[in-house]
């Protein structure tokens, strides 16, 4: 029997259906390529947010600077997280008798009288506002254990915190003389170690929602003043608490 012969359009199908099968191939390896350039290129923040994500018992919330939420673990190596902060904010300054938009003035009096033992100045931006206090009102030196006397004020934080449309930013900062003692490495480990203390009473004693509470550490790199003076040194030695206005 005689085989029958393919017609010329039938030729012509079969040709353009391999062409359309190549190309579709080809498309597929570029898209494939280009998916594992981008994936590389932030492979090192998904890693540490992939890290941070992995941890169920929670004290408080880490803002990276593109502020995405990192759940933190209270047994997580300080020094791991320290490589992970990065500056958050920035105000400017004046006299604390200059502002007249901080919510917390009126019932602040308290901390006010009490003298230069609490805060050295106060912040303010559009919205946000800041108060500074020396580290002797929350700390004895070298620890990052609170007084009980700082309880009061904090409490007077965290009422606040829970009634109003604003998140909290704790830093700490320390001055330029090494750590002395067993308990810290350097003055990052005992900032943060100050920083996590106030955030942790923040949440875990006064209830604030954890999602508003973020910390960051400075150690040493953003004094006040020069660190030339006693005085200097104890301005320098403080916990910042920055508030911003949830939009």
């Amino acid at each position: 029997m005689a085989k029958k012969k393919k017609g010329k359009g039938e030729q012509e199908a079969g040709g353009s259906a391999s062409w359309m099968v190549t190309f579709s191939d080809l498309s597929t390896l570029l898209l494939t390529f280009f998916v594992l350039l981008l994936s590389m290129s932030s492979l090192n923040d998904k890693a540490i947010r992939s890290t941070f994500q992995n941890f169920d018992k929670t004290s408080g919330i880490l803002f990276f600077k593109n502020r995405e939420q990192v759940r933190l673990n209270a047994d997580m190596a300080i020094k791991e997280i320290v490589k992970s902060l990065k500056s958050i904010y920035v105000v400017d300054v004046r006299d604390l008798d200059e502002i007249t938009k901080v919510p917390l003035k009126k019932d602040l009096k308290l901390v006010v009288s009490s003298g230069n033992a609490l805060f050295v100045k106060k912040r303010w931006a559009p919205g946000s506002f800041s108060f500074i206090f020396g580290s002797q009102l929350l700390f004895e030196s070298g620890s990052a254990q609170l007084k009980p006397s700082a309880y009061p004020v904090l409490e007077k934080f965290a009422a606040f915190l829970k009634e109003a449309p604003y998140q909290v930013y704790v830093d700490g900062h320390t001055d330029s003389r090494p750590v002395s003692g067993r308990d810290f490495a350097s003055n990052d480990d005992l900032s943060l170690a100050r920083a996590m203390a106030v955030a942790r009473y923040l949440v875990d004693k006064a209830r604030v929602p954890g999602d508003k509470v973020a910390v960051g550490a400075y150690g040493d790199s953003q004094p006040l003043v020069p660190n030339t003076t006693p005085e200097g040194l104890r301005m320098n030695r403080r916990v910042e608490l920055i508030f911003e206005k949830v939009s």
